[in-house]
């Protein structure tokens, strides 16, 4: 089972050597259509930060406050392992690449080019001036980077993120895509069946961690912890302030869809902050 997670600059050819990796590959290319999809399905209550998730751009200045609970991180981890979950498919963008960091068999690359060969690449592609182009490469670059510090706070430029750095100054499409088979090809892969399982379940933990994380603050030295078990068991563990708010993490993860036994192990510190 290949699944590939493809980070690219604006103007780089990345997406258009996704979609070539996947055909040659015969893997599915989570394209827009399938992020929407996905998007749409959110809770309502998490709405604005699905949006954020399929469009890729930075939140505005009163929306960072919003998105600041550490929710939304969790929600973004559970999209993304949710995708891979599926098997043999190629994710683009959205910080695939940090929450599949590691587990094994998935390969990562990050596709750049220089800033000069980017802005005549979109140039030529959006029939716009040189600075028309230069404009939107800065911009696209730095909401980019911004939503990616926002949700994980991790930067794009951490090379130790990827398996594999292609710079598509001298290549085209079909010769970057070339090097990307051959690069996933040689990755050694883990057990299909096996993998499957385990990232549906952190996918699923992940959910729920979301659900709770968004109406409650955990310890500011202890995180609440979710972990999935078989048949739609969720243990919690951490710590939280006083035992009404451990009953009332309990609750909430029992109210999530899938989850038939909760086992919470959460301790209490006794401490307000």
């Amino acid at each position: 089972m290949a699944i590939v997670v493809i980070s690219r600059q604006v103007g780089s050819l990345g997406d258009e050597i996704a979609a070539s990796v996947a055909e040659r590959m015969n893997l599915q290319l989570v394209d827009q259509a399938s992020i929407h999809k996905l998007a749409q399905a959110c809770d309502s209550e998490f709405e604005k930060a699905c949006t954020l998730y399929e469009t890729e751009l930075e939140p505005g200045f009163f929306e960072r406050f919003f998105f600041s609970n550490s929710g939304y991180t969790s929600l973004f981890e559970s999209l993304n392992l949710e995708l891979a979950s599926r098997g043999n498919v190629v994710i683009i963008g959205r910080g695939a690449q940090i929450v599949l960091r590691d587990i094994p068999g998935v390969f990562k690359t990050r596709i750049v080019a220089p800033k000069e060969v980017r802005i005549k690449r979109i140039t030529e592609q959006k029939g716009v001036s040189s600075g028309e182009a230069a404009d939107f490469v800065d911009r696209y670059d730095a909401q980019r980077r911004a939503l990616i510090r926002m949700i994980f706070d991790k930067d794009l430029k951490d090379w130790d993120l990827y398996d594999l750095i292609l710079n598509t100054n001298n290549y085209s499409v079909k010769t970057g895509s070339e090097i990307l088979c051959r690069a996933i090809e040689l990755m050694p892969r883990a057990e299909e069946e096996t993998l499957k399982i385990k990232l549906a379940k952190l996918a699923f933990a992940k959910k729920v961690e979301s659900k709770i994380k968004k109406k409650v603050t955990a310890s500011p030295y202890r995180n609440i912890e979710i972990t999935a078990g078989d048949n739609g068991l969720i243990t919690i563990s951490g710590f939280v302030s006083d035992k009404r708010t451990k009953e009332i993490v309990g609750e909430i993860a029992s109210e999530v869809d899938g989850v038939t036994k909760v086992e919470n192990q959460l301790r209490t510190t006794g401490l307000s902050f």
